[in-house]
């Protein structure tokens, strides 16, 4: 173990932000949470190793800062500027963490009083220690902070136009609104356009085991990219959730890998969401590198398909809902972290829902479906007269 005292008492004492520095070169997999964010100094940057990231801070009394909130997503690579997370739908948020396992599989956890001020860094009485963790203490807060993650909103360039910094201190009961609470669509025609959506998932799970060996197939290459492409398409039709588009660049596009990306997903048996979130991140990134036309509207419908809980469709309804909402994803984000961004705001707004009957995200997109098309038709209408 390693104390750090601050102010310093001696000339030889390792700083605190060399051991940040430390963390972010040495991860593989990485955890910062803190009660909350006014300023960001690393300088270093998180290598190509790492393969997982989480970045919490709290929002309790406005004392996160704006600035330093963008100098984080400006640092953050694309891949993971959707794991820049807040705290903001509770308070008593006060944790000051930073956890990481590196290459050699060794377990490391920085504990003390220091928030990610300069202050915290530098001229606060400050007490800090450095810990070396067994497998077991490592996976236990690992799975805490995997808790915290399903409470917390994606920090994004609209996050952060609606977050309000506080200079005095607010108490409340512990519960609180998120920064952007979401307006969901409700109504007679939107549950009834839920029930559609339902019908159409009970063909699919009727159809499932079916459609997977295909997937499985195409996958192995026993099936050529042509042969599944029409062999797929005459069984997807039966319980297709979104209208044509996807065919005209993706029927000759590269079957085989979309296949392997996909079964590599539904058979990952991850522990956890954020394991699973991170695979599919990943997935989708390496499709996006190959240019693969089928990584955006048909592969979302199969993880929505096969995780109705957890991953929504890619469609323009969608794209617009959120432009309504003024929540996009941060800029500059990779495909991949732009479709975890979507599902955890989805993951959110259905938390959230108390306007329809939604229970899943695969219901909600049809929900919103309905919502776009009926403002679509409202649209129309207002014009012709």
């Amino acid at each position: 173990m390693k104390i750090l005292l601050q102010p310093n008492v001696s000339e030889a004492t390792t700083s605190l932000q060399n051991l940040y520095n430390q963390a972010i070169t040495e991860a593989v997999e990485l955890f910062i949470v803190n009660a909350y964010l006014t300023g960001w100094q690393s300088k270093e940057q998180i290598t190509n190793k790492c393969r997982e990231l989480t970045f919490i801070v709290g929002t309790d009394f406005g004392l996160t800062r704006r600035e330093a909130c963008k100098k984080v997503l400006k640092w953050l690579p694309e891949e993971y500027k959707n794991d820049f997370l807040a705290a903001d739908t509770f308070d008593g948020f006060h944790p000051k963490l930073v956890m990481w396992q590196d290459n050699n599989g060794q377990n490391k956890i920085l504990l003390g009083s220091s928030n990610l001020t300069q202050a915290g860094f530098s001229t606060n009485h400050e007490v800090n220690a450095l810990l070396t963790l067994s497998d077991d203490q490592y996976n236990e807060i690992k799975k805490w902070v995997y808790q915290i993650r399903l409470n917390c909103s994606p920090i994004s360039e609209d996050w952060l136009k609606q977050y309000k910094e506080a200079k005095s201190p607010k108490h409340s009961n512990g519960r609180k609104k998120p920064v952007i609470s979401f307006d969901l669509p409700s109504g007679y025609r939107i549950n009834k356009a839920i029930e559609v959506r339902k019908e159409k998932y009970k063909t699919f799970t009727d159809k499932k085991d079916k459609f997977s060996g295909l997937i499985e197939k195409c996958a192995s290459g026993t099936l050529t990219n042509p042969q599944f492409y029409e062999k797929m398409m005459e069984l997807y039709s039966t319980f297709r959730l979104q209208g044509r588009g996807f065919e005209i660049k993706g029927k000759h596009g590269n079957w085989q890998d979309v296949c392997k990306s996909l079964l590599a997903i539904i058979t990952s048996g991850s522990s956890s969401i954020l394991e699973l979130d991170n695979l599919v991140k990943k997935k989708i990134d390496h499709l996006a590198k190959t240019q693969n036309p089928n990584r955006g509207a048909w592969l979302s419908e199969m993880l929505c398909l096969y995780f109705p809980n957890q991953y929504p469709l890619l469609n323009k309804p969608v794209k617009v809902w959120l432009q309504v909402n003024k929540y996009r994803a941060p800029h500059k984000a990779s495909e991949g972290a732009k479709y975890i961004d979507l599902a955890l705001k989805l993951r959110q707004a259905l938390r959230q829902n108390t306007k329809n009957n939604a229970k899943n995200l695969l219901e909600l997109d049809h929900a919103i479906w309905q919502w776009y098309y009926d403002l679509k038709n409202k649209s129309e209408t207002n014009t012709s007269r």
